[in-house]
């Protein structure tokens, strides 16, 4: 049964990530190629926006059928292992279906962009907004705050249930079965608040760096689009802190029973799904409502364009891998609003963010090791 319905959360999860996809593009990204505002609602792009959808809706709609029909055939005489493998298989070809519908849908904007002229006798320009810099927008601390404190409540519920914490905790469990198990030390009270203040502190110097970042403005626009991305800043700072905060407190209602020497029950699972959820959810919202960059935000500089014969610098060639990775070594930025999705990456054409890479890697690496 769990199976069946974390096959069918994935089915829909990717299914409506992807359907939502082109919505929080920015009008002039569709798909990740960059085009003139002037022709963002062009009917080329409005036709492989609805075909694609379409594709996605049929692709999800006999993913699902796939997945009963698998699961049903499998039943219940193999273990949960093979179980989860089967109701995997309908997820992993739906999302390379939407690959593949994504990068017709791109190649065909790119072929009509090209063919058509989108970009000649159109002035190119690049729109900054030096404000940014000398009156800089402000991490909401108090949201931070909130955060940070979450996993000071987990670190004092430790201490609280130590004397009482049995010789043997769940180390690894299975469903309502303990396949594991650890001596009582400090260290299992560590560990959790530990990953939980390492996680939240990164998160908030990862939001603290992207306040600093160059924002993507529309040359046609400047004044609007700058606005916007104020309230970009601060309404996904908001929603990832949420999302920080939400999964710190899920972390607490996985230890608590642990410390207690049993495995979550009802309450514990309950909570920790519901917290899950929330921020999650909320994060989902805010993104969707909000568009990248703070596109999909009304202002009151929406009537018209404002400089209707400018359009952005066109720089696809810089975008590598269907527009996923940023490649420019002319650029001296680090970090970059993201062409698909919501957010920010590196620019991998500054050697200071190979830097960057190559020192993540080297602490997963070494997590890897150290974690048995």
């Amino acid at each position: 049964m769990l199976t069946a319905v974390g096959s069918t959360a994935g089915l829909l999860m990717v299914a409506i990530s992807a359907w939502v996809m082109p919505s929080i593009q920015r009008p002039t990204l569709p798909f990740g190629v960059r085009v003139p505002a002037q022709r963002a609602t062009d009917a080329a792009i409005v036709e492989q926006i609805r075909a694609f959808r379409a594709q996605v809706t049929v692709s999800a709609l006999l993913g699902l059928l796939v997945s009963v029909v698998l699961i049903a055939t499998v039943g219940t005489d193999v273990d949960e292992t093979a179980t989860a493998l089967v109701a995997a298989v309908p997820m992993a070809a739906l999302l390379l279906l939407v690959g593949a519908f994504y990068l017709r849908a791109r190649g065909t904007i790119l072929r009509v962009k090209a063919d058509d002229g989108w970009y000649s006798g159109v002035a190119q320009r690049v729109a900054v907004d030096t404000s940014l810099r000398t009156g800089p927008e402000r991490l909401p601390w108090e949201w931070a705050v909130v955060a940070m404190l979450t996993p000071l409540v987990t670190l004092a519920a430790g201490i609280a249930l130590y004397p009482d914490m049995p010789a043997q905790v769940p180390m690894r469990t299975n469903g309502s079965t303990v396949e594991a198990w650890q001596a009582k030390s400090p260290w299992v009270i560590v560990l959790p608040v530990g990953i939980q203040l390492l996680t939240t502190a990164l998160l908030i110097a990862l939001l603290a760096w992207s306040f600093r970042s160059r924002a993507d403005l529309e040359p046609s626009a400047p004044k609007r689009s700058a606005a916007q991305h104020r309230l970009f800043l601060r309404r996904i700072s908001r929603a990832v802190l949420v999302l920080a905060t939400c999964m710190n407190a899920a972390i607490l209602f996985a230890v608590v029973p642990v410390w207690q020497g049993r495995v979550p029950g009802p309450w514990a699972t309950t909570g920790l799904i519901l917290f899950s959820l929330l921020g999650a959810g909320y994060l989902v919202v805010v993104t969707v409502r909000t568009g990248q960059g703070g596109s999909r935000i009304a202002t009151d500089r929406d009537a018209a364009a404002e400089r209707p014969d400018s359009a952005h610098t066109d720089d696809d060639r810089h975008w590598r891998f269907a527009g996923f990775c940023y490649v420019n070594r002319d650029d001296p930025a680090i970090l970059v609003q993201k062409r698909v999705g919501v957010g920010w990456t590196l620019n991998l054409g500054n050697p200071r963010s190979i830097a960057i890479v190559a020192s993540v890697l080297a602490l997963v690496a070494v997590g890897a090791f150290l974690a048995p």
